[in-house]
């Protein structure tokens, strides 16, 4: 058998490649490397970045779905707090997007909750009293009215703000299920008018606020909301604005809103001078915002710059 021959230079040639080697070893060691991320504590969360997971989508079929089943809830819960109002001899009327809804040829408004305006024109005696109440019942007096008639559906939530003293309506049809915000409010809430019942118009069994004071009502929601500091409040502009865009094409209703906007002798407006001043005021901002707008407004007979 032939035995390998090892001359001079092949020897050191492998000596070079394994001190090579060996270099680039000893390189690698000595550069400083990062320290490992400490183990958090026992009951202590955890300071690495976390990765936020993505929401699903959602079909627009199954989008569609959960906002009809939403309606259905909303309009279960306007019905039944009608109804408990009208049982104490209580008059109400609903304005905001659930009005708007219900207007024939302006049903693509999304509706999340109840906006609900209650007159009151006659002493009630709650029943947990027994002598008639002369004054008018305050929001939150009107809220224990309904939960002490039906605590089933019925019940009050704590607001974003922990520190408000109010607490707000919710109505659910069974316990743990869905929910729907239920806003109650009175006359001289926000410039909110009071309404005698032959000035309402009745459909589904939901009692609506005349048109001008949705449409004229929607115009302070969308200038309170863009101007709002808090991020989710500001967000409901977009939708204010889409509210109003569509009740602008109701050219129905044309001539009561002129009516309310000129001051039409004798015709009772519904909203007093200094409401209708700041709504002159949102007007001309809203056109600002929406120029292709304007002349709809003026149809109403508002000046727009």
């Amino acid at each position: 058998m032939d035995q390998a021959q090892f001359t001079l230079p092949t020897l050191m040639t492998g000596y070079l490649a394994i001190y090579s080697a060996v270099d680039v070893e000893f390189a690698h060691s000595s550069q400083p490397q990062a320290p490992p991320a400490p183990t958090p504590a026992l009951g202590q969360p955890s300071t690495q970045p976390t990765k936020k997971k993505k929401k699903p989508k959602i079909s627009p079929a199954a989008k569609k779905a959960s906002e009809d089943a939403h309606f259905e809830l909303v309009m279960e819960a306007a019905q039944a707090v009608t109804s408990i109002l009208e049982s104490h001899g209580l008059f109400c009327a609903v304005f905001g997007s659930l009005a708007a809804k219900l207007i024939p040829r302006c049903q693509q408004t999304a509706v999340q909750d109840v906006d609900l305006l209650v007159s009151q024109d006659v002493p009630v005696t709650l029943p947990w009293t027994s002598t008639p109440i002369e004054g008018d019942l305050t929001a939150a007096e009107l809220k224990e009215l309904i939960l002490r008639t039906n605590s089933r559906n019925f019940f009050l939530k704590m607001p974003r703000d922990p520190t408000a003293e109010y607490r707000i309506l919710w109505y659910r049809k069974h316990y743990l299920g869905a929910e729907c915000k239920i806003d109650i409010l009175v006359p001289g809430t926000m410039h909110l008018p009071f309404l005698y019942p032959d000035c309402v118009r009745w459909i589904s069994g939901i009692p609506l606020a005349p048109f001008p004071v949705a449409f004229l009502h929607k115009v302070q929601g969308w200038d309170d909301h863009r101007l709002a500091e808090e991020a989710f409040n500001k967000a409901k502009q977009h939708k204010d604005a889409g509210d109003l865009r569509r009740m602008l094409a109701l050219k129905q209703f044309v001539e009561e809103v002129r009516k309310e906007v000129q001051f039409t002798p004798g015709f009772m407006p519904y909203f007093g001078e200094e409401f209708m001043k700041l709504t002159r005021e949102r007007v001309k901002a809203y056109c600002k915002a929406f120029p292709n707008r304007a002349k709809d407004w003026e149809a109403f007979g508002f000046e727009t710059s």
